[in-house]
């Protein structure tokens, strides 16, 4: 249900980006993408203990993956345009 429910909302922040054009909307599927493909290995392999190294890193690159997609946010708003 995991597995599912993030790849739903993958799909959701790739709709919100595809109506918006905000980069920070691919970060956040990207990231969510990640956490499914995450869950479904877990899942599949029949892993009986989520704290496991491939696991924990996993998960540590889907919450970097999203704190770069809220920096690269703030970041582009303090910019001038043109």
């Amino acid at each position: 249900m995991i597995c599912m429910g993030s790849a739903v909302a993958g799909l959701l922040f790739v709709r919100f980006w595809r109506t918006g054009r905000d980069r920070l909307f691919l970060w956040f599927a990207a990231a969510f993408f990640l956490e499914s493909v995450n869950r479904a290995v877990f899942a599949w392999e029949g892993a009986r203990d989520e704290a496991t190294a491939p696991y924990l890193v996993a998960r540590l690159v889907f919450f970097l993956l999203i704190l770069v997609g809220i920096i690269d946010k703030n970041l582009r708003s303090r910019r001038p345009p043109g």
